[in-house]
């Protein structure tokens, strides 16, 4: 298995000119190839020039470092996107980025340019960013690149905000992160599942997760019997729920139970719109949980009926 650590810079337009099915433009790739050991195999870095928002907007000024001149004679997206196809290859691998929006912002061009799609559901990845939490003792922690390289002492000898210098430094913190969790793979949704048969599930041993596919609405998707149901993560029996589906929002709704063999269940359904379709579909994880978190279910229970009785 390959390890593409890929990095993007953007541009964007101004609101009247922008595009919601392609809010920010791509205008530089950079990538670098691992072996299985994290050795460097190859790099690739290609600037692209812009066809819709075709000169820098005064906010990508201020933090990447590419001037309109450096655009002038580089390829459209199309032509730049066949050769990093090309770079990634034939041979298996999965993407490492840091943070969840490059793959997003890279298939929403590859859509509007009408390019071949890098998958036909949710793309699997390794979110570094997040990685690098799990590593610190703190999963929930979002470090920004910069920092994350202050504090390992990496040298700072390469500009940030261009994309192969990014990919570049992403790399030496992942050489510096535990690989056993690695385990801890990510999923992006642009593209979301085409049927039941295709869902993703995963056990990440101290949590389960499930994508499904898209549902004609909300109501029905919430009334599914295999959306509802409460299992165990570490021995997937169903549970009955001590609590009902709940939420606060009206975008995550919590529920909770007891597992008689291993303690607390929470799960977490997200209902989430498919970009293209227009369509709901649902992210559910299922963890077990400790005595303060199940405390805190119950609050954000007993807060939710309270809401609703004002």
């Amino acid at each position: 298995m390959n390890y593409i650590v890929l990095d993007l810079e953007w541009n964007m337009g101004s609101r009247r000119e922008e595009l919601k099915v392609m809010p920010f433009e791509i205008i530089e790739i950079g990538a670098v190839k691992l072996d299985e050991n994290l050795a460097e195999t190859e790099r690739f870095s290609r600037l692209i020039r812009p066809q819709v928002y075709k000169r820098m907007h005064w906010a990508n000024k201020k933090v990447v470092n590419i001037e309109n001149s450096d655009l002038q004679d580089a390829e459209g997206f199309e032509m730049v996107y066949s050769e990093f196809l090309a770079f990634c290859g034939d041979d298996p691998y999965i993407f490492c980025t840091w943070g969840d929006t490059d793959l997003t912002e890279l298939q929403r061009n590859i859509y509007y340019f009408d390019c071949l799609p890098l998958s036909e559901g949710p793309l699997e990845f390794l979110d570094i960013q997040k990685l690098n939490g799990y590593n610190n003792g703190a999963p929930k922690e979002r470090l920004s690149l910069e920092k994350a390289v202050e504090e390992y002492g990496i040298p700072e000898n390469k500009g940030f905000h261009r994309a192969v210098n990014d990919a570049v430094y992403t790399v030496d913190i992942m050489k510096r992160i535990d690989r056993k969790y690695e385990i801890f793979t990510s999923f992006n949704t642009y593209h979301t599942p085409a049927d039941t048969e295709s869902e993703v599930k995963r056990d990440y041993g101290t949590y389960t997760k499930h994508i499904t596919h898209c549902f004609p609405d909300k109501m029905s998707l919430l009334h599914n019997k295999r959306i509802k149901a409460l299992t165990c993560p570490a021995c997937g029996r169903k549970i009955k729920k001590g609590l009902p589906l709940f939420t606060l929002n009206g975008k995550n709704y919590l529920t909770m139970g007891e597992c008689t063999v291993h303690g607390t269940v929470k799960s977490k359904i997200r209902i989430k719109k498919d970009e293209l379709q227009g369509k709901p579909y649902a992210i559910k994880t299922t963890r077990l949980i400790n005595d303060a978190e199940k405390t805190s279910v119950e609050e954000k229970y007993q807060k939710s009926i309270s809401s609703k009785s004002e």
